[in-house]
Protein backbone atom coordinates (compact mmCIF):
# COMPACT_ATOMS: atom_id res chain seq x y z
CA UNK A 1 0.00 0.00 0.00
CA UNK A 2 2.87 2.38 0.82
CA UNK A 3 4.56 1.58 -2.49
CA UNK A 4 1.28 2.11 -4.37
CA UNK A 5 0.78 5.51 -2.73
CA UNK A 6 4.34 6.47 -3.61
CA UNK A 7 3.86 5.48 -7.25
CA UNK A 8 0.53 7.34 -7.35
CA UNK A 9 2.17 10.47 -6.00
CA UNK A 10 5.08 10.36 -8.45
CA UNK A 11 3.03 9.65 -11.57
CA UNK A 12 0.02 11.89 -10.87
CA UNK A 13 2.11 14.87 -9.80
CA UNK A 14 4.26 14.54 -12.92
CA UNK A 15 1.13 14.15 -15.07
CA UNK A 16 -0.39 17.35 -13.67
CA UNK A 17 2.79 19.31 -14.36
CA UNK A 18 2.93 18.01 -17.93
CA UNK A 19 -0.77 18.72 -18.41
CA UNK A 20 -0.30 22.28 -17.18
CA UNK A 21 2.59 22.86 -19.59
CA UNK A 22 0.68 21.39 -22.54
CA UNK A 23 -2.41 23.46 -21.71
CA UNK A 24 -0.30 26.60 -21.51
CA UNK A 25 1.22 25.91 -24.94
CA UNK A 26 -2.06 25.10 -26.70
CA UNK A 27 -4.10 27.84 -25.02
CA UNK A 28 -1.41 30.41 -25.85
CA UNK A 29 -1.62 29.38 -29.48
CA UNK A 30 -5.43 29.64 -29.44
CA UNK A 31 -5.27 32.95 -27.60
CA UNK A 32 -3.02 34.49 -30.26
CA UNK A 33 -5.37 33.29 -33.01
CA UNK A 34 -8.52 34.68 -31.39
CA UNK A 35 -6.69 37.83 -30.35
CA UNK A 36 -5.92 38.48 -34.01
CA UNK A 37 -9.62 38.07 -34.77
CA UNK A 38 -10.52 40.48 -31.98
CA UNK A 39 -7.97 43.02 -33.22
CA UNK A 40 -9.74 43.08 -36.58
CA UNK A 41 -12.99 44.01 -34.81
CA UNK A 42 -14.83 40.73 -35.48
CA UNK A 43 -15.23 39.75 -31.82
CA UNK A 44 -14.84 41.53 -28.51
CA UNK A 45 -12.20 41.01 -25.85
CA UNK A 46 -14.79 39.57 -23.45
CA UNK A 47 -15.71 36.96 -26.06
CA UNK A 48 -12.05 35.99 -26.35
CA UNK A 49 -11.81 35.47 -22.59
CA UNK A 50 -14.97 33.33 -22.60
CA UNK A 51 -13.60 31.17 -25.39
CA UNK A 52 -10.29 30.73 -23.59
CA UNK A 53 -12.11 29.64 -20.43
CA UNK A 54 -14.04 27.06 -22.46
CA UNK A 55 -10.88 25.78 -24.11
CA UNK A 56 -9.43 24.56 -20.79
CA UNK A 57 -11.78 21.57 -20.22
CA UNK A 58 -11.95 20.82 -23.95
CA UNK A 59 -8.17 20.69 -24.36
CA UNK A 60 -7.80 18.84 -21.05
CA UNK A 61 -9.89 16.00 -22.43
CA UNK A 62 -7.63 15.77 -25.49
CA UNK A 63 -4.35 16.14 -23.60
CA UNK A 64 -4.99 13.85 -20.64
CA UNK A 65 -3.78 10.69 -22.49
CA UNK A 66 -0.55 12.45 -23.49
CA UNK A 67 -0.05 13.86 -19.99
CA UNK A 68 -0.51 10.47 -18.33
CA UNK A 69 1.81 8.83 -20.86
CA UNK A 70 4.51 11.42 -20.14
CA UNK A 71 3.84 11.04 -16.42
CA UNK A 72 4.63 7.33 -16.59
CA UNK A 73 7.71 7.87 -18.72
CA UNK A 74 9.23 10.60 -16.55
CA UNK A 75 8.33 9.11 -13.17
CA UNK A 76 9.27 5.50 -13.92
CA UNK A 77 12.31 6.58 -15.96
CA UNK A 78 13.65 8.51 -12.99
CA UNK A 79 13.03 5.57 -10.69
CA UNK A 80 14.86 3.20 -13.06
CA UNK A 81 17.79 5.62 -13.45
CA UNK A 82 18.14 6.09 -9.70
CA UNK A 83 17.79 2.33 -9.05
CA UNK A 84 14.56 2.77 -7.10
CA UNK A 85 12.86 0.21 -9.34
CA UNK A 86 15.68 -2.21 -8.65
CA UNK A 87 15.04 -1.86 -4.92
CA UNK A 88 11.29 -2.26 -5.41
CA UNK A 89 11.88 -5.38 -7.52
CA UNK A 90 14.11 -6.82 -4.81
CA UNK A 91 11.30 -6.18 -2.33
CA UNK A 92 8.84 -8.20 -4.41
CA UNK A 93 7.46 -5.61 -6.85
CA UNK A 94 6.97 -7.57 -10.08
CA UNK A 95 6.15 -6.13 -13.50
CA UNK A 96 2.66 -7.55 -13.14
CA UNK A 97 2.15 -5.66 -9.87
CA UNK A 98 3.53 -2.50 -11.44
CA UNK A 99 1.10 -2.92 -14.34
CA UNK A 100 -1.79 -3.43 -11.93
CA UNK A 101 -1.02 -0.20 -10.06
CA UNK A 102 -0.49 1.68 -13.32
CA UNK A 103 -3.80 0.48 -14.78
CA UNK A 104 -5.56 1.58 -11.60
CA UNK A 105 -4.19 5.08 -12.16
CA UNK A 106 -5.24 4.82 -15.80
CA UNK A 107 -8.81 3.91 -14.79
CA UNK A 108 -9.05 7.04 -12.66
CA UNK A 109 -7.88 9.20 -15.56
CA UNK A 110 -10.24 7.38 -17.97
CA UNK A 111 -13.25 8.28 -15.80
CA UNK A 112 -12.26 11.95 -15.81
CA UNK A 113 -11.56 11.89 -19.54
CA UNK A 114 -14.92 10.25 -20.33
CA UNK A 115 -16.75 12.97 -18.39
CA UNK A 116 -14.84 15.67 -20.25
CA UNK A 117 -15.11 14.08 -23.70
CA UNK A 118 -18.68 12.78 -23.61
CA UNK A 119 -20.44 15.43 -21.52
CA UNK A 120 -18.63 18.70 -20.85
CA UNK A 121 -16.73 19.30 -24.11
CA UNK A 122 -19.73 18.92 -26.49
CA UNK A 123 -21.74 21.43 -24.49
CA UNK A 124 -18.87 23.90 -24.45
CA UNK A 125 -18.27 23.53 -28.18
CA UNK A 126 -21.96 24.08 -28.90
CA UNK A 127 -21.95 27.18 -26.72
CA UNK A 128 -18.80 28.46 -28.44
CA UNK A 129 -20.42 28.07 -31.87
CA UNK A 130 -23.46 30.02 -30.76
CA UNK A 131 -21.28 32.63 -29.08
CA UNK A 132 -19.20 33.19 -32.21
CA UNK A 133 -22.35 33.26 -34.35
CA UNK A 134 -23.68 36.32 -32.56
CA UNK A 135 -20.51 37.86 -31.13
CA UNK A 136 -18.90 38.99 -34.37
CA UNK A 137 -21.57 41.26 -35.82
CA UNK A 138 -22.84 42.37 -32.41
CA UNK A 139 -19.60 43.97 -31.31
CA UNK A 140 -19.41 47.22 -33.26
CA UNK A 141 -19.75 49.37 -30.14
CA UNK A 142 -17.62 46.99 -28.02
CA UNK A 143 -14.71 46.95 -30.48
CA UNK A 144 -14.89 50.48 -31.84
CA UNK A 145 -12.03 52.81 -30.98
CA UNK A 146 -13.44 56.32 -30.45
CA UNK A 147 -11.71 59.07 -32.34
CA UNK A 148 -10.27 56.81 -35.06
CA UNK A 149 -11.40 55.90 -38.57
CA UNK A 150 -12.07 52.18 -38.92
CA UNK A 151 -13.14 49.88 -41.75
CA UNK A 152 -15.07 46.64 -41.96
CA UNK A 153 -13.13 43.50 -43.05
CA UNK A 154 -14.53 43.72 -46.61
CA UNK A 155 -13.54 47.40 -46.92
CA UNK A 156 -17.00 48.50 -48.02
CA UNK A 157 -17.76 50.52 -44.89
CA UNK A 158 -15.64 53.23 -43.26
CA UNK A 159 -16.88 54.64 -39.97
CA UNK A 160 -15.80 57.13 -37.35
CA UNK A 161 -17.28 57.58 -33.88
CA UNK A 162 -16.17 60.42 -31.69
CA UNK A 163 -17.21 58.95 -28.33
CA UNK A 164 -19.02 55.99 -26.79
CA UNK A 165 -21.03 55.96 -23.57
CA UNK A 166 -19.66 54.33 -20.44
CA UNK A 167 -22.12 51.43 -20.75
CA UNK A 168 -21.17 50.96 -24.42
CA UNK A 169 -24.77 51.24 -25.55
CA UNK A 170 -24.79 54.61 -27.37
CA UNK A 171 -22.49 56.59 -29.68
CA UNK A 172 -22.05 60.29 -30.37
CA UNK A 173 -21.04 62.13 -33.57
CA UNK A 174 -21.17 59.30 -36.07
CA UNK A 175 -19.67 59.26 -39.55
CA UNK A 176 -20.32 56.30 -41.89
CA UNK A 177 -19.24 56.01 -45.54
CA UNK A 178 -20.68 53.03 -47.46
CA UNK A 179 -19.66 51.82 -50.90
CA UNK A 180 -22.64 51.21 -53.17
CA UNK A 181 -23.47 47.89 -54.82
CA UNK A 182 -21.36 46.72 -57.79
CA UNK A 183 -24.24 47.43 -60.19
CA UNK A 184 -24.19 51.08 -59.14
CA UNK A 185 -20.41 51.24 -59.32
CA UNK A 186 -20.49 50.02 -62.90
CA UNK A 187 -22.63 52.98 -63.96
CA UNK A 188 -20.50 55.55 -62.17
CA UNK A 189 -18.17 57.19 -64.74
CA UNK A 190 -15.96 58.66 -62.04
CA UNK A 191 -15.38 55.35 -60.24
CA UNK A 192 -16.98 53.97 -57.08
CA UNK A 193 -20.14 55.54 -55.70
CA UNK A 194 -20.36 56.22 -52.01
CA UNK A 195 -23.04 57.47 -49.68
CA UNK A 196 -22.02 59.24 -46.50
CA UNK A 197 -24.06 59.42 -43.31
CA UNK A 198 -23.40 61.77 -40.40
CA UNK A 199 -25.46 61.85 -37.22
CA UNK A 200 -25.28 63.38 -33.77
CA UNK A 201 -25.96 60.08 -31.96
CA UNK A 202 -26.93 56.46 -32.52
CA UNK A 203 -26.84 52.83 -31.40
CA UNK A 204 -26.80 49.31 -32.87
CA UNK A 205 -29.53 46.70 -32.97
CA UNK A 206 -29.97 43.18 -34.38
CA UNK A 207 -33.11 42.08 -36.19
CA UNK A 208 -34.13 38.85 -34.38
CA UNK A 209 -35.88 37.53 -37.49
CA UNK A 210 -33.22 38.03 -40.17
CA UNK A 211 -30.14 38.17 -37.93
CA UNK A 212 -28.97 41.35 -39.61
CA UNK A 213 -27.17 44.06 -37.65
CA UNK A 214 -28.29 47.65 -38.09
CA UNK A 215 -26.83 50.98 -37.11
CA UNK A 216 -29.59 53.32 -35.95
CA UNK A 217 -28.46 56.92 -36.52
CA UNK A 218 -30.40 59.78 -34.97
CA UNK A 219 -30.69 63.38 -36.27
CA UNK A 220 -28.32 63.69 -39.18
CA UNK A 221 -27.73 63.95 -42.91
CA UNK A 222 -27.03 61.61 -45.84
CA UNK A 223 -24.94 62.56 -48.84
CA UNK A 224 -25.18 60.71 -52.19
CA UNK A 225 -22.72 61.15 -55.06
CA UNK A 226 -19.43 60.26 -56.66
CA UNK A 227 -16.02 61.37 -55.32
CA UNK A 228 -14.90 64.49 -57.20
CA UNK A 229 -18.31 65.16 -58.73
CA UNK A 230 -20.00 68.33 -57.39
CA UNK A 231 -23.46 66.97 -58.20
CA UNK A 232 -24.70 65.17 -55.10
CA UNK A 233 -27.87 64.95 -53.03
CA UNK A 234 -28.38 65.77 -49.35
CA UNK A 235 -31.13 64.14 -47.27
CA UNK A 236 -31.94 65.14 -43.70
CA UNK A 237 -33.38 62.52 -41.36
CA UNK A 238 -34.56 62.13 -37.80
CA UNK A 239 -33.73 58.42 -37.60
CA UNK A 240 -31.95 56.29 -40.16
CA UNK A 241 -31.31 52.51 -40.12
CA UNK A 242 -28.19 51.32 -41.96
CA UNK A 243 -27.39 47.62 -42.31
CA UNK A 244 -23.78 46.93 -41.34
CA UNK A 245 -23.60 43.15 -40.93
CA UNK A 246 -25.32 39.81 -40.73
CA UNK A 247 -25.30 37.44 -37.79
CA UNK A 248 -23.95 34.10 -38.89
CA UNK A 249 -26.07 31.07 -38.20
CA UNK A 250 -24.55 28.43 -35.96
CA UNK A 251 -23.05 25.45 -37.74
CA UNK A 252 -25.92 23.16 -38.57
CA UNK A 253 -23.68 20.22 -39.49
CA UNK A 254 -21.17 20.50 -36.65
CA UNK A 255 -21.35 17.18 -34.83
CA UNK A 256 -18.70 18.15 -32.27
CA UNK A 257 -21.30 20.16 -30.35
CA UNK A 258 -23.93 17.42 -30.31
CA UNK A 259 -24.73 15.69 -27.05
CA UNK A 260 -23.65 12.07 -26.78
CA UNK A 261 -27.25 10.89 -26.94
CA UNK A 262 -27.96 12.87 -30.12
CA UNK A 263 -24.70 11.70 -31.66
CA UNK A 264 -25.57 8.07 -30.90
CA UNK A 265 -28.88 8.44 -32.73
CA UNK A 266 -27.22 10.00 -35.80
CA UNK A 267 -24.07 7.91 -35.96
CA UNK A 268 -25.35 5.69 -38.80
CA UNK A 269 -26.97 8.48 -40.81
CA UNK A 270 -23.81 10.49 -41.53
CA UNK A 271 -20.13 9.55 -41.92
CA UNK A 272 -19.16 12.71 -40.01
CA UNK A 273 -21.38 11.73 -37.10
CA UNK A 274 -19.83 8.25 -37.13
CA UNK A 275 -16.34 9.77 -37.16
CA UNK A 276 -17.15 12.03 -34.23
CA UNK A 277 -18.68 9.11 -32.28
CA UNK A 278 -15.61 6.94 -32.80
CA UNK A 279 -13.36 9.88 -31.94
CA UNK A 280 -15.04 10.37 -28.57
CA UNK A 281 -14.51 6.71 -27.78
CA UNK A 282 -10.94 6.69 -29.10
CA UNK A 283 -9.62 9.48 -26.86
CA UNK A 284 -10.27 7.63 -23.55
CA UNK A 285 -9.37 4.33 -25.23
CA UNK A 286 -5.85 5.65 -25.81
CA UNK A 287 -5.19 5.77 -22.07
CA UNK A 288 -4.96 2.02 -21.26
CA UNK A 289 -3.04 1.36 -24.49
CA UNK A 290 -0.56 4.15 -23.72
CA UNK A 291 -0.22 2.77 -20.20
CA UNK A 292 0.80 -0.62 -21.61
CA UNK A 293 3.28 1.18 -23.86
CA UNK A 294 4.70 3.47 -21.18
CA UNK A 295 5.86 0.81 -18.73
CA UNK A 296 8.30 -1.02 -21.06
CA UNK A 297 9.30 2.23 -22.78
CA UNK A 298 10.19 3.83 -19.45
CA UNK A 299 12.78 1.18 -18.65
CA UNK A 300 16.33 2.52 -18.78
CA UNK A 301 19.60 1.01 -17.67
CA UNK A 302 21.32 2.74 -14.74
CA UNK A 303 24.02 4.28 -16.94
CA UNK A 304 21.68 5.45 -19.70
CA UNK A 305 20.03 8.35 -17.84
CA UNK A 306 16.39 9.00 -17.13
CA UNK A 307 15.69 10.64 -20.51
CA UNK A 308 17.32 7.97 -22.67
CA UNK A 309 14.06 6.68 -24.17
CA UNK A 310 12.03 9.85 -23.89
CA UNK A 311 12.46 10.95 -27.50
CA UNK A 312 11.59 7.54 -29.04
CA UNK A 313 8.54 7.34 -26.76
CA UNK A 314 7.37 10.81 -27.83
CA UNK A 315 7.75 9.76 -31.46
CA UNK A 316 5.62 6.69 -30.79
CA UNK A 317 2.90 8.83 -29.24
CA UNK A 318 3.10 11.40 -32.05
CA UNK A 319 2.67 8.65 -34.63
CA UNK A 320 -0.31 7.27 -32.68
CA UNK A 321 -2.02 10.63 -32.26
CA UNK A 322 -1.43 11.85 -35.82
CA UNK A 323 -2.66 8.58 -37.29
CA UNK A 324 -5.83 8.99 -35.24
CA UNK A 325 -6.54 12.26 -37.07
CA UNK A 326 -5.90 10.54 -40.39
CA UNK A 327 -8.18 7.64 -39.46
CA UNK A 328 -10.88 10.10 -38.42
CA UNK A 329 -10.69 11.84 -41.78
CA UNK A 330 -10.97 8.47 -43.52
CA UNK A 331 -14.17 7.72 -41.63
CA UNK A 332 -15.56 11.19 -42.41
CA UNK A 333 -14.84 10.72 -46.12
CA UNK A 334 -16.30 7.20 -46.13
CA UNK A 335 -13.01 5.63 -47.26
CA UNK A 336 -13.22 2.86 -44.65
CA UNK A 337 -16.28 0.93 -43.43
CA UNK A 338 -17.74 1.88 -40.07
CA UNK A 339 -16.91 -1.50 -38.52
CA UNK A 340 -13.23 -0.88 -39.33
CA UNK A 341 -13.31 2.85 -38.62
CA UNK A 342 -10.61 3.89 -36.19
CA UNK A 343 -10.51 0.55 -34.35
CA UNK A 344 -7.74 -0.90 -36.51
CA UNK A 345 -5.32 1.70 -35.17
CA UNK A 346 -6.02 0.86 -31.53
CA UNK A 347 -5.62 -2.84 -32.25
CA UNK A 348 -2.31 -2.15 -33.98
CA UNK A 349 -0.99 -0.11 -31.05
CA UNK A 350 -2.21 -2.78 -28.64
CA UNK A 351 -0.18 -5.36 -30.57
CA UNK A 352 2.86 -3.08 -30.40
CA UNK A 353 2.42 -2.75 -26.63
CA UNK A 354 2.11 -6.51 -26.23
CA UNK A 355 5.24 -7.04 -28.32
CA UNK A 356 7.13 -4.70 -26.01
CA UNK A 357 5.90 -6.63 -23.01
CA UNK A 358 6.71 -10.06 -24.48
CA UNK A 359 10.05 -8.99 -25.86
CA UNK A 360 12.61 -10.86 -27.85
CA UNK A 361 14.43 -12.24 -24.80
CA UNK A 362 11.22 -13.78 -23.51
CA UNK A 363 10.52 -15.37 -26.92
CA UNK A 364 14.05 -16.75 -27.17
CA UNK A 365 13.79 -18.26 -23.69
CA UNK A 366 10.47 -19.82 -24.65
CA UNK A 367 11.96 -21.38 -27.79
CA UNK A 368 15.02 -22.66 -25.91
CA UNK A 369 12.76 -24.40 -23.37
CA UNK A 370 10.81 -26.10 -26.13
CA UNK A 371 14.02 -27.34 -27.80
CA UNK A 372 15.37 -28.71 -24.54
CA UNK A 373 12.10 -30.52 -23.96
Amino acid sequence: MIIARYLFKEVISTMLVVLGILLLIFISNEFVRYLTTAASGKISGMTVMKIMAMQVPYLSGLLLPAALFMGFLLAYGRMYAESEMTVLTACGMSRGKLLQISLLMAVMVIVIDIILTFSISPRLLDYKDRLLAVAGPATLIQTVQPGRFMTTPDGNVVYYIQSVSRKHDRMRNIFVAQRDKPSVQATAPGGDSWNVTSASSGYTMINPTTGQQWLVAETGYRYFGEPGNPQFRIVQFGEYHARIGTVMNPKKHSFEGLTTRALWLQRNSSPKAQAEWQWRISVPLMIPILTLLAIPLSYVRPREGRYAKLLPSILVYAAYANTMFVARNWVEDGKVPNYIGMWWLHLLMLLVALCLWFNRRWIMNLFSKRRSA
